[in-house]
């Protein structure tokens, strides 16, 4: 910190102060200066009819006022409708009635906004797109600066949080809106992302995706940098998308100045020296705001978009702030952080926006999904670590809690009630139902299957879950090698999947025009099968058998399965779609057949295995991510589009297995029509 702080004051000193030092400034090619004021560089303009939201964490007035308050003072002074997002709801509304004393005809509201919480953002934008209101000016100002190393409500280093993903989420639900409003009004739209010129002090790679929460090596300034790079990067990739949706808005970012209000008050030493000096050698917060009145207002600045801004001029980021790969993993990074955070774990998704930007939608409520879970389940309840908790479970919560009706195939239809009682408990209007299956059994599977299609559900996603892991050597009640009996729907449920519950969604998709959705959870144990792949002739010969290949071997029968699906799905013509992924190596209860592995899981999973939230997500994205929509035949891991083994991709192979497990289903006559 303080080493930046010196970077400051040369900056200020150096030989170009006559350019730097706001006293001293001149002015650049707009017209303006270090030196303008936000009154200033809006002097003449009329924002009437525009609505703008402006984030504020601390809605101070007079002398400690920041930015985010001066930027609503002076847009709702030139006539715009400013809607300021704040933490503090008592400051905002002495913000407000210091505002109005000064500017009666002001049109200002306070809504309550903590950046550093999801549930916050979410909360926000939900009351105001609820609200009716227009959006034609979003200024994402907000921010902590060099805190000591914190962890946000949803645990995430909270400079990061606060900054950039807080925004970033804020920006995605608010979208539509703004979309919607320019498209009416004929009126370009601004998002004005306030970053910094700290964007050039961060950590020596750019951005620790893989250590963003971390302690170990975590610096106050380095991470508030990474912050400010990520604002760059954001509102770059934003353009990018509107440049190729055709839409009627920009997004820029900007450095507002070094500015003396109590950004510093993290550090005692700095907000020390610069109570006592800044006054001096720094811009006041209205020369400070005056960039972001300008970029966010100003005539100039129509039509421009992915620009970097300092002093009411265009100016030059970093090489990194213009790296365009480094900016779409973030938004992906992005994107994945925000779809899976729940009350502090992974594995949900929102309502983001639309078309083009790769956001994913709340899935509608009349959709309906079967989700078969593990033999043995287990309750998420206070008394367990959620870590422990299975993925079905996981996804039938998530999914009820994106409006999805879900009915669980379970084994154990008490532990189901349990189940379904405990998601209810969590979402009150979730729709869930349990329903008996047991996949060891064919007649239970054929059971389950008549009593679905019987009640007359639709079905838009089957989500073929439940398994078990190194098995030692069993049998199942149909006399089939008890892992690829339970584990592959190739094998196993492939009777019920084709002949019984795959006209039903096709029925589904063809009256409701909506995609139906085959989701096979597999593993990179794929790889490991016997040495030819599957054990046709041998398979339930206890000679040779190895519980780890078994267990390789049902997991690429659950890819095998969902690639020969897929082509005869395409053959036909039908609006469904057949996929498979792997969901990570999670620290669940799957390891309960080997009590050495089990045991070292119980201890260190938690550790280094990713949770059941995490698990989770791959699986709820392959089922309702509107990027998925169309996609047929392919594997994924970590929520994205990843490579199988050769054998997994061996047509001749996948025929073989179809009709192997055709004649182990003993479909007894029972022919599929596939037209």
């Amino acid at each position: 910190a303080c080493q930046y702080l010196f970077d400051c004051l040369v900056d200020l000193f150096s030989a170009r102060k006559e350019e730097k030092m706001w006293f001293l400034s001149r002015k650049g090619a707009s017209g303006f200066s270090s030196s303008s004021t936000a009154e200033e560089v809006t002097s003449g303009i009329d924002g009437s009819g525009l609505t703008a939201i402006v984030t504020v964490l601390t809605a101070n007035t007079g002398a400690s006022s920041g930015i985010g308050t001066e930027t609503a003072r002076v847009l709702a002074l030139r006539g715009v409708h400013v809607v300021m997002g704040v933490r503090n709801m008592a400051a905002g509304k002495e913000a407000k009635e210091t505002i109005l004393k000064e500017i009666p005809a002001a049109k200002v509201d306070i809504l309550e906004l903590d950046l550093s919480s999801l549930a916050s953002v979410r909360k926000f934008a939900s009351e105001y797109n609820s609200s009716g209101r227009p959006l034609n000016l979003l200024i994402n100002n907000a921010g902590i600066m060099a805190t000591p190393f914190m962890l946000s409500k949803d645990n995430i280093e909270l400079q990061f949080a606060t900054n950039h993903l807080g925004h970033f989420l804020l920006t995605n639900l608010l979208l539509d809106n703004m979309k919607k409003t320019a498209h009416e009004t004929k009126t370009e739209g601004r998002i004005v992302i306030v970053s910094s010129e700290a964007h050039r002090y961060l950590y020596r790679g750019g951005i620790r995706f893989d250590k963003l929460s971390e302690k170990a090596g975590y610096s106050s300034m380095s991470a508030y940098g990474q912050s400010k790079l990520a604002n760059v990067l954001h509102a770059n990739e934003l353009a990018r998308h509107f440049k190729e949706d055709g839409a009627e808005i920009t997004a820029n970012s900007l450095h507002p100045g070094a500015i003396t209000t109590n950004l510093f008050r993290h550090s005692s030493f700095i907000e020390g020296l610069v109570s006592r000096v800044g006054k001096y050698v720094f811009k006041n917060v209205q020369q400070g705001a005056a960039t972001t009145c300008y970029v966010a207002l100003h005539p100039q600045v129509k039509g421009v978009t992915g620009e970097y801004f300092v002093d009411s001029n265009l100016a030059k980021a970093t090489a990194l702030a213009g790296d365009v790969q480094l900016a779409r993993g973030l938004w992906d990074f992005s994107m994945n952080l925000v779809q899976y955070k729940i009350c502090g774990f992974l594995a949900e998704k929102e309502h983001l926006g639309s078309h083009p930007l790769p956001l994913p939608r709340k899935s509608p409520m009349e959709s309906t999904a079967l989700v078969s879970l593990p033999l043995s389940l287990v309750m998420l309840s206070p008394m367990l670590p959620l870590w422990i908790s299975g993925i079905g479970t996981e996804t039938a919560r998530v999914l009820a809690l994106r409006g999805v009706h879900v009915v669980m195939g379970v084994r154990n239809v008490a532990a189901g009630k349990e189940v379904k009682e405990a998601i209810v408990k969590d979402n009150p209007a979730a729709k869930i139902d349990a329903m008996e299956l047991d996949l060891s059994s064919m007649a239970s599977v054929r059971k389950f299957a008549s009593e679905y299609c019987s009640a007359g559900r639709p079905l838009n996603l089957l989500i073929n879950n439940a398994g078990i892991m190194a098995s030692p050597y069993m049998l199942s009640k149909d006399n089939i090698e008890f892992t690829v009996c339970h584990k592959s729907p190739g094998y196993r449920s492939h009777f019920l999947l084709r002949n019984q519950l795959l006209d039903t969604m096709k029925k589904t998709a063809h009256q409701s025009k909506k995609e139906g959705r085959i989701v096979n959870v597999s593993s990179e144990a794929h790889r490991v099968p016997y040495r030819k792949g599957i054990r046709f002739h041998k398979l339930n010969d206890r000679a040779g058998y190895s519980s780890i290949c078994s267990y390789g071997q049902s997991k690429l029968a659950n890819v095998l399965h969902a690639n020969e699906l897929a082509r005869h799905l395409e053959e036909d013509g039908a609006e469904l779609t057949a996929n498979s992924l792997h969901p990570g190596i999670i620290a669940t209860n799957l390891f309960r057949h080997n009590s050495i592995v089990e045991g070292l899981v119980s201890r260190l999973g938690k550790y280094v295995f990713k949770n059941v939230q995490q698990g989770a997500a791959k699986t709820c994205y392959v089922a309702l991510h509107p990027q998925v929509k169309g996609i047929s035949c392919e594997y994924f891991a970590d929520s994205n589009m990843a490579k199988s083994s050769t054998l997994a991709r061996d047509l001749q192979l996948a025929r073989r297995l179809w009709d192997f497990s055709m004649k182990l289903a003993e479909a007894r006559g029972s022919q599929v029509s596939w037209s």
